[in-house]
């Protein structure tokens, strides 16, 4: 890639990242104006990501998901809000308390005139003039809250850094989530399904964050910003976990509460510099919870009640782009919709459900209504609900059981076997205090919490943990060996991210001594569960810690001391130039990074899976119809799209009713498969054996196709071979003494 190039595609990111911040921006203005602070922050970036998701849904629902049409559409979406959105009205008319009030000190009486008007918004009625409370931060609170950040971003940062060294290898993010952005990015349309191989039904995922992906694909034409993009997800997750506690004075304590979640092995070694979405959704769910507690806390409403404002569909949004990223998330966000409507005001509930809930279809209705135009059903995978049986496809192949939690419940050699090491693996030797410290916590918020919204806040994660029991996969593996169960962790994080991050408000926690306590508390269980470790014994610490430094420190000290700063040259905004300065040079400096990444990227990918060579062959090549057979090179497929995204991949297989994907039986019927598929290049390769990774198991397809004079051995030989193809193969020259359907592996019929 060359430099132009790069800076290019670079200019046109910030275009669109510019525009819709500023229409963002507007719209919090407009619609929140007693937002302001971190609280206005979350929502306009909440805005913002929901501005980007529908505008790239809508651009590829018309097939225009390409860079032009992006930064078109951002500026017209920006100019828009220039001219059509002014102030909304002045935030010190509305009724509100001092700013060192919290909201525990009192509330104005349910019903009063107060009240009533701010439930009812502002004189021109498209504004909600509320006003969450800032009561002041302690001096040490800030302290540890630096502390916390600056070692969880360097945690991320290091194990990012082994992205940039040799691109993003994650078996997820080379499964599915690239693959899925790749597509995207190719077709121009949100509307097909790429079908990876013929074992699970990933194309039904629904696909905000690998959008996200595709946006950036579209505006570079490249992949390396996919490596920095869970970066910016961790940066919204500790904005939103401080906004939980701001209105409470502890901000700090909600914001260590997340951080120790967000530095534990279960997210830190598998989230940073990769695709993977886990913390897309930690990150919504926090922000829903975040804006839903600043409207809950504001003082002159009736504590702990909200109405059906824009505060209110915000959040909404927010739990709509969580859902709209994982189906895990749809656990805790049916707990968040069950807290707002439980703590909804008396009379307008149906109002309430209206905004929540269309808030939320616009954040991610898109692909569950993709779904259920196709399938008939909005989640294919779920077949049935109780005695209801629902449509979906069949699954000719499967790798592994989705066994939950549950299945195992009283299973004491499980728990002895996978379980307690597998927690101790997430959540370090002390997960057994962490466990508590939540449950405990969450019992005394439902008890003695702050209102009713905070009360029903701490029932819902609650609630959610205990889903967690329940939710497929979270103890996949043959039966009696729950191998994933270790993974899979990360589909209870955001439900124990709910529940921690809440502990903070209980009210016990209002006085300096005990607030303290459970500050150095919560500051042990990061540093004895997480992976602080990674800052001294990762290769990458020391890029991390220069990132920390770089985006964290110096930026908070200088807002710290800024009128110290400002006094050394009160004639000039000296900051802002120093702030310019610094963004300037950091973009200037991010073309060695990508330069470095593109001359290494997948160099070395999977050598003891044979797929080093085969990754480093695709890497030159362009615009070629390369087709997949084996499952192996089904999950492992994005580096055939290479460097420049351009090779179009199709896995060989045969399609199936309700949206299914079959794998194909017979010689003669695969070479025609590959035939109708017109490709180039075909890639042969092992059916994928979950129980044993580097025990590949034979899968037939090679012996199909070897020997045919059309075509001729790229790469190989070894367990992952390349072919060109040179012209169609010939079905009726199958050999009948070869592999039949008996030798298809991962068959639950026939």
């Amino acid at each position: 890639m060359s430099v132009a190039a790069y800076f290019f595609g670079l200019a046109q990111m910030l275009l669109v990242i510019g525009a819709l911040g500023y229409a963002a921006i507007r719209l919090r203005r407009r619609l929140l104006p007693g937002w302001d602070e971190a609280a206005g922050y979350l929502v306009a970036a909440v805005t913002g990501i929901g501005l980007l998701v529908v505008t790239a849904q809508l651009l590829g629902v018309f097939g225009l998901l390409y860079g032009w049409a992006l930064v078109l559409s951002s500026l017209l979406i920006g100019l828009a809000a220039h001219f059509r959105l002014g102030p909304g009205p002045d935030p010190e008319s509305s009724p509100r308390s001092p700013e060192s009030r919290s909201p525990e000190s009192g509330s104005l009486r349910s019903g009063s005139p107060e009240s009533r008007s701010l439930r009812s918004g502002s004189p021109e009625g498209d504004a909600e003039v509320s006003r969450p409370p800032r009561p002041p931060v302690t001096a040490h609170g800030f302290w540890f809250a630096l502390l916390a950040t600056a070692v969880v971003v360097a945690q991320w940062a290091a194990f990012t850094s082994y992205s940039l060294d040799a691109g993003i290898s994650n078996f997820d993010s080379v499964w599915y989530h690239l693959p899925f952005s790749a597509d995207m990015f190719q077709t121009g349309s949100t509307l097909g399904f790429h079908k990876t191989e013929t074992v699970f039904l990933n194309w039904f995922y629904p696909q905000n964050s690998e959008l996200v992906h595709t946006v950036a694909m579209a505006l570079t034409g490249r992949d390396f910003f996919s490596v920095l993009l869970n970066m910016g997800w961790l940066a919204l997750a500790l904005l939103a976990a401080w906004c939980i506690g701001r209105p409470y004075a502890r901000p700090h304590l909600t914001l260590i509460a997340a951080s120790i979640l967000l530095a534990t092995h279960t997210l830190v070694v598998r989230e940073p510099g990769m695709a993977k979405n886990d913390i897309v959704a930690i990150a919504l769910i926090l922000s829903a919870i975040g804006i839903l507690i600043n409207r809950g806390a504001d003082p002159s409403d009736t504590r702990g009640r909200i109405g059906p404002g824009w505060a209110m569909a915000a959040a909404g949004l927010a739990v709509g782009l969580a859902a709209g990223t994982k189906v895990t998330a749809l656990a805790p966000a049916a707990m968040i919709t069950f807290a707002v409507l439980f703590s909804a005001h008396h009379g307008t509930r149906l109002r309430s459900a209206g905004v929540w809930f269309g808030a939320a279809f616009v954040g991610g209705g898109f692909w569950y209504l993709r779904n259920l135009l196709a399938t008939g059903n909005p989640i294919p995978q779920v077949r049935s609900i109780g005695p209801i049986n629902l449509p979906g496809p069949e699954r000719l192949q499967e790798g592994r059981a989705d066994f939950n939690v549950f299945h195992y419940i009283g299973d004491t050699s499980i728990w002895r076997e996978y379980f307690f090491p597998g927690l101790e693996q997430g959540f370090g030797t002390l997960w057994p205090v962490l466990l508590a410290v939540a449950v405990i916590g969450l019992v005394a918020l439902i008890w003695r919490g702050p209102g009713r919204l905070t009360r029903a806040h701490g029932l819902a994660a609650l609630l959610a943990i205990a889903a967690y029991l329940i939710t497929p996969l979270s103890a996949a593996g043959p039966e009696g060996s729950p191998d994933a169960f270790a993974i899979n962790l990360r589909f209870l994080v955001p439900a124990l991210a709910m529940g921690l991050v809440l502990i903070p408000l209980v009210p016990w926690f209002r006085k300096p001594r005990p607030q303290l306590g459970l500050g150095l508390l919560l500051l042990f269980l990061f540093f004895a569960t997480g992976r602080g470790d990674a800052i001294w014994s990762e290769s990458g610490g020391y890029f991390g810690i220069a990132f920390a430094l770089a985006l964290v420190v110096v930026p908070s000290l200088a807002w710290r001391f800024r009128e110290r700063l400002s006094a050394l040259n009160p004639e000039k905004p000296l900051l802002a130039w120093v702030a310019g300065a610094a963004v300037l040079a950091g973009l200037l400096l991010s073309w060695p990074l990508a330069s470095g990444y593109f001359d290494s990227r997948y160099n070395d990918f999977e050598a003891d899976a044979g797929l080093a060579e085969p990754y480093r062959w695709a890497s030159g090549v362009e615009d070629a119809e390369i087709g997949l057979a084996g499952t192996t090179a089904g999950f492992r497929q994005f580096g055939f799209f290479g460097e420049d995204l351009s090779n179009h991949l199709t896995y060989i297989g045969r399609e199936a009713p309700a949206g299914g994907f079959d794998v194909i039986r017979s010689c003669p019927e695969f070479r025609r498969a590959v035939n109708e598929a017109e490709l180039d290049y075909l890639v042969t390769s092992p059916f994928l054996n979950f129980i044993g990774e580097r025990e590949p198991v034979f899968s037939p397809e090679r012996s199909w196709v070897a020997g045919d004079p059309s075509l001729s051995l790229e790469v190989g030989p070894g367990p992952v071979e390349v072919w060109r193809v040179d012209g169609p193969l010939d079905p009726s020259a199958c050999d009948p003494s070869g592999p039949g359907p008996e030798s298809t592996p991962g068959l639950v019929e026939g």
